[in-house]
């Protein structure tokens, strides 16, 4: 019974996965996975629990498809992106800290729900790893979403204005972005990269490395493309990560979440305040102290993912290859920094 639960929840979780993805909204296959499941939970109490196993698998494939991004031109452009690297991760992690300390002060929140409701990661990413630390997931996943929604609707187009920025309307639809399964490979290749991610993730997660089943997946895929520059995945690949993401997400989200939604009102707002401060003060360092332009430093700052960020900044005409390797390193470093902060501070 609880398999075919299992089943028909992910079934779900697909069906309004490829519907927003369909209508080409960003992040689409795992915002309408966790939507079409939250509905469905909504109005039935047969929720199933999501096996812990499953949840590790998923984190392993998320990794493999950020490691993927990584070749041997990214490490040698950090000869010169190595200093604005360590500026943009060490002041988003410090705002993310000093966020999360005013969230739990000013709310009801816990700090590990606030410090992870105020991390500047991916919604998927943070909420599968955080209730490893005993945040209160569907808080964090609300919050997240609520984050990645803001930053997606009102930054590109405030930006946009600011700077003045035409746009050229040369748009690219998301799956050029990443570039790596672009290219046509074979089985052996998908297959290598898939067992090299297991590896990895399931070494660190026996390790009990926070965050280990994801991070070990990203380390290994990365040293393998760099290596070996045949790190690939099928396209299909993405969709079905952020539907199960979002399905995992979904499931842990029922009606009586939504009753506690007066709860984040005061987060929320505290949060859009963290992210004005978190993009401003950091694209206005990049600019004074590593001569970044401000269109370039300011999207770097953004803290939206890496795809909608990267697609956003392709259609704007500006420096994308910079963008996306900003914040990859971004998602890199909240991943491995943020659970040792949060060991430290909690």
């Amino acid at each position: 019974m609880n398999l075919l639960l299992l089943v028909l929840l992910h079934v779900v979780g697909a069906l309004g996965g490829l519907l927003l993805r369909k209508l080409r909204l960003p992040a689409g296959a795992l915002v309408g996975a966790m939507l079409g499941v939250m509905i469905f939970n909504s109005f039935t109490t047969l929720v199933p629990s999501y096996p812990h196993e499953l949840r590790i698998l998923v984190q392993i494939v998320s990794g493999l498809v950020i490691g993927t991004r990584f070749s041997r031109s990214d490490v040698q452009s950090l000869r010169t992106m190595a200093l604005p690297v360590i500026v943009l991760v060490t002041v988003l992690l410090a705002t993310n800290l000093v966020f999360a300390f005013l969230m739990e002060h000013f709310t009801s929140l816990s700090f590990m729900t606030s410090f992870f409701a105020c991390a500047p990661g991916g919604v998927s990413d943070l909420a599968l790893v955080a209730t490893d630390f005993g945040a209160v997931m569907e808080h964090v996943a609300l919050l997240q979403l609520f984050r990645l929604t803001l930053v997606i609707i009102v930054f590109p187009p405030m930006i946009r204005a600011m700077l003045k920025i035409k746009q050229p309307g040369n748009h690219l639809d998301q799956s050029e972005i990443p570039r790596a399964n672009k290219q046509t490979k074979s089985l052996r290749h998908y297959a290598l990269t898939f067992l090299c991610a297991l590896a990895g993730g399931l070494l660190l997660y026996v390790l009990k490395i926070p965050a280990g089943a994801i991070l070990g997946s990203i380390v290994a895929v990365a040293i393998l493309n760099v290596a070996r520059q045949n790190a690939v995945y099928p396209s299909s690949v993405k969709v079905l990560v952020q539907i199960f993401a979002g399905t995992y997400i979904g499931s842990k989200i029922t009606a009586q979440t939504f009753l506690e939604v007066n709860i984040l009102l005061v987060p929320s707002f505290i949060l859009t305040l963290e992210l004005f401060v978190m993009a401003f003060l950091t694209a206005y360092i990049l600019h004074k102290v590593c001569r970044m332009d401000w269109a370039t430093a300011l999207f770097s700052s953004t803290p939206g993912g890496i795809q909608e960020m990267g697609l956003i900044s392709d259609e704007l005409g500006l420096q994308t290859p910079k963008i996306v390797l900003m914040h990859t390193f971004r998602i890199l470093a909240v991943l491995g920094v943020l659970p040792v902060l949060a060991g430290l501070f909690g």
